[in-house]
């Protein structure tokens, strides 16, 4: 099938710069979006497996994890490739991104009423999906409507939500009590992307322009050709190593405060969720306090490649204090520091992803490969890590292993040569 000659604005390049009022809306949709996301799987799921399952609770939460992050490993490429071949005077974007956060509601309401961990299991399995359809509508728009000259800038205010939500969100389910409102409160949140949908433009795509679909042609899909697209493949290799380090250092932090430093008997009369919270809280202001100004740097001196490698890096050191002396001081110095390096490393690790995206046509498909290297690592994460902390010495060795992902993460950026 041939393509008509003439593109229409839906896969154009954007040369207009957004306003403040769409970067405003856009921020609430990340907002909307990450909240929901983030403060269950930190706060929540962890406390509700604990009750469920007191001994086991750190193979169950691996279980849990791992069920959610599998689940994205097929859908989010395929409603990738679907979302970039949506017609319709709804447009391409929109449609996913309000059936997603439908999807995301009724998942963590049904999740707040699990009494086992095959029923949060199943919960998390079909949330990862709704966030998977979600992002395909959502993941897109910044190099869709976005210029290359101001993504950086606009990705770091996006992302303030995803530094900075854990806070929000933890707070906001501290005025709560049980976890079913606990759940109904997050499940409110997605309407903010529903908001963006509706209001921001979504030029429609035309059926003279689509693309056909395959089943064939979706699974290659996820063979993007070194020779011919290799600045796309090194990028998502370093963030696929960069999300496992990240992982290694923060998914187990619950049992850490809890088995190694008995929080509880450190600061009687607090709880570990307490102690969680605050050093959240250290991370998240640290995050925040770097990720726009890195993102408008990053545009000023059109340099991506320095800042994400100094991110990456400053993220690997993080990891060390723990690593030789896990105490209640050291962990929040990790805290700050793990936030300072994660906030140079985000918005700018994506801006540089959408410079290097193989093709217009298939910007959510490549967006969602992206992506999906910031969550696949979480399928490996449990696995690896109950390794290290059961046979190869505990949470020391965890917070090394996390360190040398992150250098060797951070090192692998300098393979994308067409990005300065």
């Amino acid at each position: 099938m041939s393509l008509a000659p003439v593109r229409p604005d839906a896969l154009a390049e954007p040369t207009h710069r957004v306003g403040p009022g769409w970067v405003a809306l856009y921020v609430l949709a990340n907002a909307g979006m990450y909240i929901p996301m983030l403060v269950p799987t930190t706060f929540l799921m962890p406390e509700q497996i604990a009750r469920i399952d007191p001994e086991g609770k750190v193979g169950s939460y691996a279980w849990v994890s791992m069920m959610g992050a599998i689940s994205g490993i097929v859908i989010a490429p395929l409603a990738g490739a679907l979302c970039d071949r949506t017609t319709g005077r709804f447009g391409r974007r929109r449609p996913w991104m309000i059936a997603g956060s439908l999807v995301c509601m009724a998942a963590l309401v049904c999740t707040g009423v699990q009494t086992t961990v095959v029923g949060v299991a199943l919960g998390t399995l079909v949330l990862s999906a709704g966030f998977m359809i979600i992002g395909a509508g959502l993941a897109p728009v910044v190099p869709d409507r976005v210029p290359v000259g101001q993504r950086g800038v606009v990705l770091g205010w996006a992302t303030v939500p995803q530094a900075g939500g854990l806070i929000v969100g933890g707070l906001l389910i501290g005025l709560v009590a049980g976890f079913s409102a606990q759940y109904v409160l997050m499940a409110a949140f997605p309407l903010l992307i529903v908001l963006f949908a509706v209001v921001s433009k979504d030029p429609p795509l035309p059926d003279s322009h689509r693309e056909p679909f395959s089943l064939r042609g979706f699974l290659d899909g996820y063979r993007i050709s070194p020779r011919r697209h290799p600045d796309f493949v090194w990028a998502m290799g370093s963030r696929f190593v960069m999300g496992l380090g990240y992982g290694l250092g923060t998914l187990y932090m619950p049992y850490f405060l809890d088995d190694v430093l008995h929080y509880e008997q450190l600061f009687p009369g607090r709880s570990t969720e307490d102690g969680l919270l605050i050093v959240i809280g250290v991370n998240c202001l640290a995050t925040i306090s770097t990720v726009v100004l890195s993102g408008w740097l990053s545009d000023r001196l059109g340099r991506r490649r320095m800042l994400v490698f100094l991110g990456g890096v400053t993220m690997a050191v993080a990891a060390i204090p723990l690593a030789l002396s896990p105490t209640w001081t050291m962990t929040l110095v990790a805290a700050v520091i793990l936030g300072l390096g994660y906030g140079v490393y985000l918005a700018v690790d994506t801006a540089l992803v959408t410079e290097v995206l193989p093709t217009s046509a298939n910007r959510g498909k490549d967006m969602a490969l992206a992506n999906l290297m910031t969550s696949l690592p979480y399928v490996l994460v449990p696995p690896i890590a109950s390794v290290v902390l059961g046979e190869l010495g505990g949470y020391r060795s965890l917070f090394l292993c996390s360190a040398a992902m992150s250098l060797l993460g951070a090192a692998l950026v300098w393979k994308v040569t067409s990005v300065r």
